[in-house]
């Protein structure tokens, strides 16, 4: 018999519900027991190497994973990087999946790891488990699983850095947004063409800024007040001008630079494609230009 004991009640719950989801009713090699309170039991039935490969680890694995990472996580971002408020432990927990995930890149680490958490956990479990055993998990947690505890802990990472890049992103966002309100619009309407990785500049009666013209329009107060740097090619002649009216092209509206001008000007500005303007200029250069 191999006994299992939790610190909480749901969690021993938990491990017995998935121990039997687990269990192939053909050929069960193991019986579950859970004494209703904190701890589960494992009755090995058949050769004890088999069950313990084939059909507990397994379960212990997903029950892991499944169950106990973000709790694993909730704790190393509140206990040891002290982050209490709920919202922001979500948050960060939030940016670490997508980490763990693969949907951010981790730019700490140029190769992935050699191996996966299920591996490391499956070793764990291999080099610990076996029969007539009664162990404590958060005492196993605590002393077996320091490789995959580990891996946690650089995702935890990654994810406060990011989150807190991305509260510097939105406190700087803001600030422009108040500055822009501030302003009175110089410009009733401006264009503007994303040429990759240019942003070039049209005037509301659609003629074309040189580089020049555009620094010309940059109010300096501005620049320097900032506590933040504020891109002196693009943003800054654009907060400085404050236009009613942004009428941006781009094939990339992904872009990071487009996505920081949509979220400064808002509702002030307009997206279109490259050949929405490539149609636009067309027809003013066959009519005429219009204000």
């Amino acid at each position: 018999m191999i006994e299992i004991h939790f610190d909480e009640a749901s969690e021993a719950e938990k491990l017995f519900w998935l121990l039997n989801e687990r269990k192939p009713a053909d050929a069960p090699l193991f019986h579950a027991a859970y004494d209703g309170k904190k701890t589960v039991a494992v009755y090995i039935q058949g050769e004890e190497a088999r069950a313990l490969e084939t059909q507990i680890i397994p379960a212990m694995t997903a029950f892991v994973r499944e169950h106990m990472e973000d709790r694993f996580m909730l704790a190393m971002i509140s206990d040891w990087f002290y982050f209490r408020d709920p919202e922001e432990q979500q948050q960060i927990l939030a940016l670490a999946h997508s980490f763990l995930d693969g949907e951010r890149r981790d730019y700490r680490k140029g190769a992935a790891f050699a191996a996966s958490r299920t591996a490391l956990l499956v070793e764990a479990f291999r080099a610990f488990l076996r029969d007539e055993l009664s162990f404590s998990f958060s005492s196993f947690a605590m002393f077996r699983l320091k490789p995959y505890m580990e891996r946690l802990q650089h995702y935890v990472e990654l994810a406060i850095d990011e989150y807190k890049l991305e509260q510097e992103y939105q406190t700087f966002v803001q600030t422009l947004r108040d500055c822009v309100a501030a302003r009175k619009p110089a410009w009733p309407r401006l264009y503007l063409l994303h040429d990759p990785p240019r942003f070039l500049f049209y005037d509301s009666e659609r003629r074309e800024l040189s580089a020049e013209d555009v620094r010309q329009m940059i109010d300096r107060h501005l620049v320097v007040s900032q506590p933040m740097y504020i891109d002196s090619s693009v943003l800054a002649p654009l907060v400085s001008l404050a236009p009613s009216k942004i009428e941006l092209y781009t094939d990339d509206p992904d872009d990071g630079m487009v996505q920081t001008i949509q979220n400064v000007f808002e509702e002030r500005l307009r997206l279109h494609s490259r050949a929405d303007f490539s149609r636009l200029f067309a027809a003013n250069a066959g009519h005429g230009r219009e204000c």
